[in-house]
């Protein structure tokens, strides 16, 4: 049952890794001058939870940043002033979604940008296994140290 346990867990990481690395993502580089502004968009199907990545080469930045859909509505907005953040957003439809991105800030930006969909609907499998794994993995050494007998001090 402990093996059972550690393979079923081993099993839902690795589903759950290339879950990950299967995502919908676009990977871009930016160079902002001083209220310099620039976007990416990308079509994104069905309804789920969208993420970015914004890793920036100093501290001390204001960069805005939006997330508008097709439509015009906005659906994230945020002035980020750390050297990385990942944020998440909520779509409802399919369309494509545009990440704009505007330099508040009084010096030059470089800017590593990534932007997509989570996929998070299919993690629950994965995850399953996962939590079904380590509840095996508990059961099975709940049982083993339950057959041990320990010596009382009297």
């Amino acid at each position: 049952m402990f093996r059972v346990a550690l393979i079923a867990i081993a099993i839902g990481s690795i589903w759950i890794g290339m879950v990950f690395s299967y995502t919908i993502k676009d990977f871009k580089n930016f160079n902002m001058d001083k209220l310099d502004s620039v976007s990416m968009q990308m079509v994104i199907y069905g309804n789920g939870i969208g993420f970015y990545k914004i890793s920036s080469n100093q501290y001390n930045n204001s960069i805005l940043v939006k997330i508008v859909d097709s439509n015009g509505n906005y659906l994230d907005m945020k002035t980020i002033t750390n050297k990385e953040t990942v944020n998440y957003f909520v779509f409802q439809h399919t369309g494509k979604f545009t990440l704009e991105l505007m330099n508040l800030s009084a010096n030059p930006v470089q800017l590593t940008v990534e932007f997509g969909d989570t996929k998070y609907q299919e993690f629950l499998i994965p995850s399953l296994m996962i939590f079904g794994g380590a509840c095996l993995l508990m059961f099975a050494g709940y049982k083993r140290l339950r057959s041990y007998i320990t010596a009382q001090p009297e």
